[in-house]
């Protein structure tokens, strides 16, 4: 399988530049590779021959030279590629680069990269002798975040910034203090500074989330703080007439979820404002109209991902829908886009039934889908679309919103099973996108229901803060009144009831059948377990207890022992499958093994997978794990399914 990703449309509108991410059987790997298609959908290829990795696509202002990055064997090395297809290698990099800009005469190219420097040292011990062997040597620590879910161990260090001339291959280094940068920066319009978002304060890895906007000066290297408030500053964008900074970000009122708005800075300085105050949804993604007369922007929106375009008054309209993420695991909204200088827009789209293709659309409103990325693969292979429902929580009658998926040669005058899937964050959210894991169970020829409960977001501030230091809660609520409402159709066996979810949807199961026999079987994958050890042994203890509870857990130890599924774990008789990857870092492997061995203790069946090597993000690497996820949850809920009900219900 194959799906489309990271869009850049040359500022011309000549030429499209794609990163691919493709399925490959035979090495059980995601592999990326640029591609290039035109507008109409014709002349598309592939940027470079043969297998070679390759990522971040960057136009030239000019669209004459596309810069791009490409895996060696020596490491990752910056090229740039012209129009007539010459391709020239610019430098060696020392790793993958976090950013990657040209400057707006299109002459020199920056970019930002992790440098390590020397940390903590164990302490000596007596000298051995030349043939003596040694035990490794202790490794020592000092800051609170050491370690990252999807990366393992940080060594110490910082993002610096280098530079690097096109035409005479001279790379500069740009910064050089220990505070670093980040990877989210652009040039300014006069070229003689870059522009970039980070928290540079020392004891950063221990405070809140604060980043501020810096203007880090070419010719001398000093950094001047442009924003000033409690709460992170991002994407920065300077508009073409060097007027404005567009950025985005909010005020950190320590809540579990924020909107995050967009606001323009006078570049001279001044008061930022809000563009994006009265639209109750987060943005991201922020890119300039070629006029400055305003921005596009992307959000969520009852769980799909639209594109729109705000004017300087913070007049927002719509002007692209149905965009879609290049995933294969669950359906979580999401998608990219990128504009030409007249106004076209690519973006990712698709559906349940299609993973992310490209298609444009055109400034008049008119689209057309440019790629067909996975018409050889799934060709002959009838996939289910995805029905939207709603339904009144049994909490507090407040409309809750969701998606079912039908097995194949579905019949409602028969009675089938159902899986009940949860998402994880808790603060995100669900749409109807492709989901091959999804697409399994219903091929297994289960009816699936996944939602987006209160906290899920694209449905208001307000509604995702319902779960703000009470979650899980009155979720819980939102959920079974999912399944009733299933119940109420007349085609769900009651008997035959699943119940499944990931990371924050392993938990919520977890809870569920703390509270509830009314499943056959459930499969808890990477779940928080226990409050207490989570928030202290997960990848961001500074973050989790700060947001997600009023105190420390030592503070507090009632309040987390309440929350944590592993309170209400004498309660479970329902059979349950605990999996984990055998790397987590974010829902560390200890509080999949903690609910496993209480379940054991208690005489109630379980079995514990462990996905070898595998972060917190099971399926994201190896596609063979997305199987082995999903191949684990249906041989157990098949080997525990009580079978029909004799009585047909009644349609």
């Amino acid at each position: 399988m194959e799906a489309a990703s990271d869009p850049h449309f040359a500022p011309d509108g000549s030429t499209i530049a794609y990163v691919r991410r493709t399925n490959d059987a035979e090495t059980d790997q995601t592999q990326s590779s640029i591609w290039l298609v035109a507008p109409d959908g014709s002349q598309h290829q592939s940027l470079v021959e043969g297998d070679a990795i390759t990522g971040s696509p960057r136009w030239s202002p000019d669209s004459r030279l596309l810069a791009y990055t490409r895996l060696t064997e020596d490491g990752v090395s910056l090229h740039v590629r012209d129009a007539d297809g010459t391709d020239r290698h610019l430098t060696q990099l020392s790793g993958q680069p976090s950013g990657l800009a040209w400057s707006p005469d299109g002459r020199r190219l920056a970019w930002s990269i992790f440098r390590p420097s020397p940390g903590p040292v164990a302490a000596a011990l007596p000298a051995a002798g030349p043939d003596a062997e040694r035990a490794p040597v202790a490794e020592v620590e000092n800051r609170l975040v050491f370690r990252l879910d999807g990366a393992g161990a940080i060594p110490p260090g910082t993002q610096l910034f280098y530079m690097i001339d096109v035409d005479s291959g001279t790379v500069t280094p740009l910064s050089e203090d220990s505070l670093g940068g980040s990877g989210d920066f652009v040039w300014s319009q006069d070229q003689d500074a870059l522009i970039f978002s980070a928290d540079r304060r020392p004891q950063m890895g221990e405070l809140p989330p604060d980043s501020e906007l810096h203007r880090l000066d070419i010719a001398t290297g000093a950094i001047v703080q442009l924003t000033d408030r409690a709460g992170p500053d991002a994407a920065p964008r300077p508009s073409p007439d060097g007027n404005w900074i567009a950025y985005v970000g909010y005020d950190d009122h320590r809540m579990g979820y924020h909107n995050t708005e967009l606001y323009i800075l006078p570049a001279e300085g001044g008061e930022p404002r809000s563009l994006t105050a009265a639209l109750d949804r987060s943005i991201g993604n922020p890119q300039w109209a070629s006029d400055s007369s305003g921005l596009f922007v992307q959000f969520d929106d009852r769980g799909a991902t639209r594109v729109g375009f705000v004017d300087l008054a913070g007049e927002l309209r719509i002007v692209a829908d149905g965009l879609i993420g290049a995933t294969f695991g669950r359906p979580y909204a999401g998608g990219d886009y990128s504009v030409s200088a007249n106004g076209d827009i690519v973006i990712t789209t698709g559906s349940p039934q299609q993973p992310a293709e490209l298609a444009l659309v055109r400034a008049d409103g008119t689209q057309s889908q440019l790629t067909n990325l996975n018409n050889d693969t799934l060709a002959n292979v009838q996939l289910s679309a995805a029905e939207a429902i709603s339904w009144a929580s049994p909490a507090d009658g407040r409309e809750v919103h969701g998606w079912v998926l039908y097995p194949p040669g579905f019949d409602p005058t028969r009675s089938w099973p159902m899986i009940l899937e949860i998402h994880g964050g808790p603060f995100t959210a669900y749409g109807p996108t492709f989901s091959a894991e999804l697409q399994l169970m219903a091929a297994a020829g289960y009816v699936v229901l996944y939602t987006n409960p209160r906290g899920s977001t694209s449905y208001g501030y307000e509604f995702a803060n319902l779960i703000h230091h009470a979650y899980p809660g009155d979720d819980y609520d939102d959920l079974m009144g999912a399944v009733d409402h299933m119940l109420g159709r007349g085609f769900i066996d009651e008997n035959r009831l699943f119940v499944t979810g990931g990371s924050g949807g392993g938990l919520l199961a977890a809870w569920i059948i703390g509270n509830t026999d009314r499943f056959a079987a459930a499969a808890s994958v990477k779940p928080v377990i226990n409050w207490t050890s989570f928030v202290l042994y997960s990848d961001l203890p500074q973050f989790f207890y700060r947001y997600w509870f009023a105190s420390a857990p030592w503070e507090d130890p009632d309040e987390y022992w309440r929350r944590s599924p592993l309170s209400l774990v004498g309660n479970v008789t329902t059979p349950t499958l605990m999996m984990v990857g055998g790397a987590d870092l974010r829902t560390p492997r200890a509080e999949t093994e903690q609910f496993y061995s209480a379940l054991h203790l208690n005489g109630v069946p379980t079995r514990l997978v462990i996905i070898p090597e595998s972060f917190h993000g099971i399926s994201n690497s190896r596609p063979s794990r997305l199987l082995t996820k999903v191949a684990e949850i249906l041989r157990w809920f098949d080997e525990h399914d009580p079978g029909p009900t004799e009585t047909a219900p009644t349609p």
